[in-house]
Formats: structure tokens, sequence, C-alpha cells
């Protein structure tokens, strides 16, 4: 019996979620499987963090990707605390999504960047402008 517990997130893009993934240190993977404590789960894309047990991604139907895992035989977890660090996990991939699909769009939208801060109450500050 498999114990993966799913996050609804709002990641869209696929390149850029694999891009920003890797920004905050995790080894990616494409098309491939996580392990959990059960077995194997199928994703669309793999994030190994801690003792071998990873999270995945999984497109759902409405186009967003899912946060997957299985840490149920992680040591010291139970459910409640795998879904809190499943949440945590992805509050900080949120973050650093946001930022690359504003730094994307800016530079699409022929912005320059002129700085780039971390607020004290964790907040991104990106100041860009644009020549006319």
């Amino acid at each position: 019996m498999s114990h993966y517990s799913r996050v609804k997130t709002q990641f869209r893009h696929r390149e850029a979620l694999v891009t920003c993934l890797e920004n905050l240190g995790y080894e990616v993977e494409t098309d491939t499987v996580i392990r959990g404590h059960h077995g194997e789960h199928e994703v669309d894309i793999a994030a190994k963090i801690r003792k071998g047990y990873g999270i995945g991604f999984v497109k759902s139907p409405d186009g967003t990707y899912d946060m997957v895992a299985d840490w149920w035989g992680v040591a010291g977890t139970d459910e409640r605390k795998i879904t809190q660090e499943l949440a945590g996990q992805a509050a900080s991939i949120q973050k650093e999504y946001a930022r690359k699909m504003v730094l994307q769009q800016a530079a699409q939208d022929g912005f320059e960047v002129i700085s780039q801060t971390e607020e004290q109450d964790g907040t991104l500050r990106i100041v860009v402008r644009r020549w006319e």
C-alpha cells in the first residue's frame, strides 16, 4: 500500500520548475520514478533529497504539477509531519519558481534587472527598468 502524500501547487511551466529546483540544489531528473517506503512512483519531474527518498512532480489534468513524496518509512516521521515538510518544501520551491517566472517575463518584455533582494519577512523585491 502506498503512503504517497500529494500537495497541490500552481507550478505550470515545466522548464522553469526544473531550473528553479536545480538552483535550489536538487538533483533533477525528468520522466522517471521516485522511491518511497512502499515502492516507486512515476513522476514527470524528480528532485533527489535525503536518504534516497525523493520528491516528485506529476502533471495534473488542470496543467499544474502536483508535488508528491513518500517519506512514510523515514525514521521519526508521521503523516502530519510528512505533509508539513512537503508544504515547507513547496513554499521554498514556489518562491524560487515565482522569482524565475518574474525574471523571465521581465526579460521578454525588454526590462533590465536592477536589483533583487529578500526582505526580512521573506518577500522577494525585484527592481527592473526599461529605457524608452
